[in-house]
């Protein structure tokens, strides 16, 4: 099977993806405007031709014969994130995809659901990303929760789109210690979403004094950098928590491993999250979960059992399950262990790629149905 990614190659997943169907015996191809080296996958930046004497089309007719020949030369085309490539513009917006391939539309989030905090999609970047949806052959998201979202927003039939997930690199995501929950003097609260209002940096840093309150030796790692995380400092500052926040820096993804385990809890306290991929980077190594109650998360995040769900527009509930799973260290244990393996059992790598081939032929029987 020969199959075109449209994403963005420095992509944390189409980097594991990508690899991932190429060991599956997968001919795969990347088109980008992010150029990166995807191991086992050839990758291409995305650009129009330009004309010349061997192609004298005008712009849109060397845009259209641009995409159809991938459409053409590729047995799926994999589009993610709802981004429109040039697929609906012009005359295509009405006939879709036409007759020319089989083209498989990917919802990651914030193309379905507008980020808390930043500009709203325009209802034509709307409307296409819903032509996107209706005329695709097939359509996937990470979680079945959020399918159910992608299916109202596309005006889709029930159960219509297929949950193909995204994981985590066991390769990067194991204890290089013991798989255990230590006790420690210092009881370590970690964040590692960033500051962007989605993620809610802010949620969490309104709870800290209530968990002082209660937890005496305590200390919060908040990871990463966005447009708010000045704002979250002051907010410390101004509640006088400062003394108790270590504030890191953006991570490289391989280097989150050894500062997540030594956490005894993992908090996300997001707005809102399509599937919650962080989470089960803290579950793969061992560390329980304080999420909140929303969307995806809920699919990440088995309550009471791996972590547990609040509501944490409420500082007091959000403090409240932080508290509990610090107050207890047989829960932390159990949970931890859950964690470990849910993510072995579900969501490694190694076992999502088999349902992205089968999410491909799929789309290929149903396209042939269409036709």
């Amino acid at each position: 099977m020969r199959v075109c990614l449209f994403a963005d190659a420095q992509s944390v997943h189409i980097q594991q993806l990508g690899p991932g169907l190429a060991a599956r015996g997968v001919e795969v191809h990347v088109l980008t405007h992010k150029p990166a080296e995807v191991r086992g996958c050839t990758v291409e930046r995305f650009s129009i031709p330009a004309a010349g004497l061997n192609n004298l089309r005008r712009w849109e007719g060397r845009r259209r014969a641009y995409l159809s020949s991938f459409l053409r030369e590729f047995d799926v085309v994999n589009i993610h994130f709802l981004q429109d490539w040039g697929f609906f513009s012009g005359d295509r917006a009405s006939d879709g995809f036409g007759d020319d391939g089989c083209v498989v539309a990917t919802a990651w989030g914030s193309d379905v659901v507008d980020p808390p905090g930043e500009t709203a999609a325009s209802q034509s970047l709307i409307d296409s990303r819903v032509a996107m949806l209706r005329c695709a052959a097939a359509v996937t998201t990470c979680g079945p929760t959020f399918a159910r979202t992608v299916e109202t927003f596309g005006g889709l039939d029930a159960g219509s789109v297929m949950v193909a997930g995204f994981g985590v690199d066991a390769n990067i995501f194991s204890r290089c210690g013991t798989s255990e929950t230590v006790s420690r003097e210092i009881a370590r609260v970690g964040f590692f979403k960033g500051f962007r209002s989605v993620y809610g940096a802010d949620r969490l840093i309104r709870s800290i004094p209530l968990v002082v309150d209660q937890v005496a030796d305590v200390r919060f790692e908040m990871v990463g950098d966005g447009a708010e995380l000045l704002e979250c400092q002051a907010l410390a500052a101004s509640l006088g928590v400062s003394d108790r926040i270590t504030w890191h820096g953006r991570h490289p993804l391989s280097a989150l491993p050894k500062l997540i385990e030594t956490w005894d809890v993992s908090v996300i306290p997001s707005v809102h999250e399509a599937f919650g991929v962080a989470a089960l980077e803290s579950s793969a190594m061992g560390v329980p979960v304080v999420a909140s109650d929303v969307c995806g998360l809920r699919d990440t995040v088995r309550d009471g059992e791996t972590g547990l769900l609040v509501d944490s527009t409420d500082a007091g509930e959000l403090a409240g399950g932080i508290v509990k799973i610090l107050g207890d260290a047989s829960l932390r244990r159990r949970m931890g262990w859950a964690g470990q393996s849910m993510v072995e059992r579900e969501y490694r790598w190694s076992k999502l790629i088999d349902r992205w081939v089968e999410v491909y032929e799929t789309a290929r029987e149903l396209r042939c149905a269409m036709v």
